[in-house]
């Protein structure tokens, strides 16, 4: 039986996955989450690229037979180095995610510096968006947005700095969600990256379908199990 890993974007917690936890099991599906280790509420001790990229390794390691990552946002930069680093992972759906050449740092495909409306720790460690409700959450019911600003966390700058460590192989099979209704990630800069792609699925959703649209998300993620369970009998 394929596993679905599911691994959240910048300044989120597996949390943000509760309604798209809910669609998979409706499906029958199997699926965990990870905790990545640059996402803290102390920037004391917050961490990085490299650690994310460890912690879905981990998390790859503690399950039994052949994996797909579904990576939302930043998390599709640790994903594409995790499923380069396994032979586990058979299957990577990019979420609305970032799927950098390896090389460049997500700060560099921001142009360089933070947005002016990122607020900054007090140690310089960590960032938030400031409009987060606004980006992130466009197209979402407000009650859920409301329900979901206070849980998240500081993102360390480090993992902004870092440059993509690596990318999949040939025999990992790529789905990518497009939102095509994106006010974080433009839709046509997610298109050009799912060029590369094996399927692409747009989704009339902000730059969060996973919340507002998770049965979509959910047949597209499957769609990729079915997939990679064929080429592998």
């Amino acid at each position: 039986m394929t596993t679905i890993v599911l691994i959240p974007g910048a300044m989120h917690g597996p949390w943000v996955f509760e309604p798209l936890l809910a669609a998979l099991s409706e499906r029958g599906a199997t699926a965990v989450t990870v905790d990545l280790p640059s996402i803290s509420d102390d920037t004391a001790t917050i961490g990085s690229l490299t650690d994310d990229v460890d912690a879905i390794r981990s998390a790859v390691a503690r399950v039994e037979g052949p994996v797909v990552l579904a990576a939302h946002s930043y998390g599709g930069v640790p994903a594409r180095a995790a499923a380069a680093a396994t032979d586990a992972v058979r299957g990577l759906v990019m979420i609305a995610a970032f799927a950098l050449p390896v090389g460049v740092s997500l700060l560099d495909a921001q142009g360089g510096e933070f947005p002016p409306d990122y607020e900054r720790s007090a140690d310089g460690r960590g960032v938030k968006i400031g409009d987060i409700a606004e980006t992130i959450y466009s197209g979402v019911d407000p009650a859920v947005v409301e329900k979901a600003l206070p849980r998240v966390q500081w993102q360390s700058v480090e993992s902004f700095t870092q440059p993509a460590p690596a990318e999949p192989g040939p025999d990992v099979t790529v789905t990518t969600i497009i939102a095509t209704e994106d006010k974080a990630l433009p839709a046509d800069q997610q298109r050009q990256w799912a060029e590369s792609s094996d399927a692409r699925v747009e989704v009339a959703s902000g730059h969060s379908p996973h919340v507002s649209h998770p049965d979509a998300v959910a047949d597209a993620i499957l769609d990729t199990v079915r997939r990679v369970e064929a080429a592998t009998r």
